[in-house]
């Protein structure tokens, strides 16, 4: 009985460890995936080279699968960021600003590390980024480090955590020092039905 009793532990270890080692980036980008509609709360905090202090701002975010992003911020000064397909708006104090995506590849590479990341869009990842990960399911680093020279002159690395299918933090290093660290208020984020 006790013989039968160690086998049946050694099985339960073996599988055990064969469901953890499973887990891996398509299984990450298979969970993001699934992820058709969200919203949440962010607080940024944007440090620069440039700047005494940081600069915390605060507002919303709202994602639609595939290619919807919306960032509205309301502290320190309102602004509305809008992806919609491949059209860009910006909207605040200053006025409106409206653009193709395909207009500056810099800002593309930028967008589509998030939008595709959202999407768990490997392939689209991967055209602009080397994709490395680590951790497991419940606490994962994606690393996006930008293949494209132009990309590399803007963008040092991204680096993304959370947590089976929600993003917690996107931290986007900058090659001229700045960092920005948008932190999604995990607890208001929900899929929508």
């Amino acid at each position: 009985m006790r013989r039968l009793a160690g086998l049946t532990v050694v099985f339960c270890l073996a599988y055990a460890s064969a469901h953890a080692q499973s887990w891996g980036l398509p299984q990450l980008m298979q969970s993001l995936a699934q992820v058709r509609t969200a919203s949440a709360s962010f607080t940024e905090r944007q440090t620069s080279p440039v700047l005494s202090a940081p600069l915390i701002s605060m507002g919303t975010l709202t994602y639609v699968a595939p290619d919807y992003l919306r960032k509205v911020t309301v502290t320190p000064q309102p602004e509305n960021f809008v992806l919609d397909h491949d059209q860009v708006t910006i909207s605040g104090a200053a006025g409106s600003h409206v653009f193709a995506l395909n207009q500056d590849p810099r800002i593309a590479g930028l967008v589509e590390g998030i939008r595709g990341t959202l999407a768990g869009d490997l392939p689209v990842l991967e055209q602009f980024y080397n994709v490395s990960l680590r951790g497991n399911a419940s606490s994962w680093q994606l690393n996006l480090s930008p293949k494209n020279m132009k990309l590399q002159h803007f963008i040092r690395a991204m680096i993304i955590t959370g947590s089976e299918g929600q993003i917690g933090i996107i931290d986007t290093q900058s090659a001229d020092g700045s960092d920005s660290q948008l932190s999604i208020h995990a607890g208001a984020v929900a899929d929508a039905p």
